[in-house]
């Protein structure tokens, strides 16, 4: 199938300009200020575009649509969560698999897997939250890179879900300067976090502003985890 669209103003990273775009089998092959019709292919598409926009579609690195948390749900499924995607101008998102501390890893991808599958109006990946990394389970994540997933996120923060030890942080990081992933993380410091809750337990102080309290002022761990990525074993890791 072919398409062209016509006399619009395109915008591109670089250039503001009008002009015509023209894609086959989904690919955009000319962009051109006018391209003829005599050189389309049987049966192209027009869209008259102007007096509009064209940009390319919008990448969302991070997003959550599957979202078991605290013992609830995110309202959204794919559905809805990538026509609202859609409306925005957004065609790629990458969503965050954020298993539970004792559930497998390939597992956990594959259930957020068969939740995009037939519901996603856009293209799709997924980056995958290492919140275990016992020796046992370190080959699901190669498998999961196998599968198609380039990025991983550790979590510095909440303490007994979602944190890694520091040697498991180190070997999380080693597989993927390996494998060739980028590694984001949520820098904060577990403990000292937790040590603070604990210290205004029961002071009366609501928790969505005891939250802000116990954050502010000092953040030790992006300063910590840019040790560990400097590490010399760890040379060229790519840490976000």
């Amino acid at each position: 199938m072919a398409l062209l669209i016509r006399g619009g103003r395109i915008i591109t990273p670089t250039e503001d300009f009008t002009g015509d775009i023209y894609a086959e089998d989904e690919h955009i092959t000319r962009i051109e200020p006018r391209i003829d019709p005599k050189v389309l292919a049987p049966g192209t598409e027009i869209i008259e575009a102007r007096g509009k926009y064209v940009l390319p579609g919008f990448i969302d690195p991070h997003v959550h649509i599957y979202l078991p948390f605290m013992g609830t749900y995110a309202a959204d499924d794919y559905e809805s969560a990538s026509k609202a995607a859609l409306a925005g101008g957004t065609t790629t998102l990458i969503e965050m698999i954020c298993p539970g501390a004792t559930d497998e890893p390939f597992a956990a991808f594959e259930l957020w897997k068969s939740k995009a599958e037939k519901l996603a109006a856009v293209d799709y990946t997924f980056h995958m939250s290492v919140v275990r990394f016992e020796s046992e389970v370190r080959d699901q994540f190669r498998d999961i890179v196998k599968a198609g997933v380039a990025s991983f996120k550790v979590f510095l923060a909440y303490k007994g879900a979602l944190n890694l030890s520091d040697e498991h942080l180190f070997a999380a990081m080693k597989l993927a300067k390996e494998l060739g992933v980028i590694v984001t993380a949520h820098c904060e410091n577990a403990d000292a976090i937790d040590a603070l809750q604990k210290a205004q337990d029961g002071t009366g102080v609501a928790q969505s502003f005891a939250s802000a309290d116990r954050r502010s002022g000092w953040c030790p761990s992006p300063l910590h985890i840019r040790r560990i990525a400097r590490h010399p074993r760890l040379h060229r890791a790519y840490v976000v």
